[in-house]
């Protein structure tokens, strides 16, 4: 392996703990303040953006680990053919890479998507509850 692929590699590794890190906090962050909303009339606003972002959270947690997953196996793709895979096609649509290389890349953008979906819902039940 190359020092190249080896920064790319180790690049790619720090993104999945980094959205592991990101939706995996914010569960817990969540869950920590659940208790103290939860039951609570004033609140309950609050308590249904918290449950559903807490949803959201955990879609974004197991995104990033089949993203995770699906990324080791596009590198067995790349392995196989020397480098220089045949390009994969979705629905009649050519794409640049092979199609498992291309789920993982949409997983890892849809945990992200996750993670920020999760922090508008609570923005949304925060305001809605003052």
């Amino acid at each position: 392996m190359t020092k190249g692929m080896e920064i790319r590699a180790q690049i790619d590794s720090d993104v999945v703990k980094g959205l592991l890190i990101l939706n995996g906090g914010g569960a817990v962050a969540l869950l920590a303040l659940l208790p103290a909303v939860i039951g609570k009339s004033e609140f309950e606003p609050l308590s249904q953006a918290i449950l559903w972002a807490l949803l959201f959270f955990v879609f974004g947690l197991v995104s990033a680990l089949i993203h995770n997953r699906l990324r080791r196996i596009c590198s067995l793709e790349y392995e196989t053919y020397q480098y220089n895979p045949p390009a994969g096609k979705i629905f009649g649509i050519d794409l640049k890479q092979p199609k498992i290389c291309f789920f993982s890349i949409a997983l890892m953008w849809i945990s992200l998507g996750l993670f920020v979906s999760a922090g508008l819902i609570i923005f949304g039940g925060g305001i809605s509850t003052l």
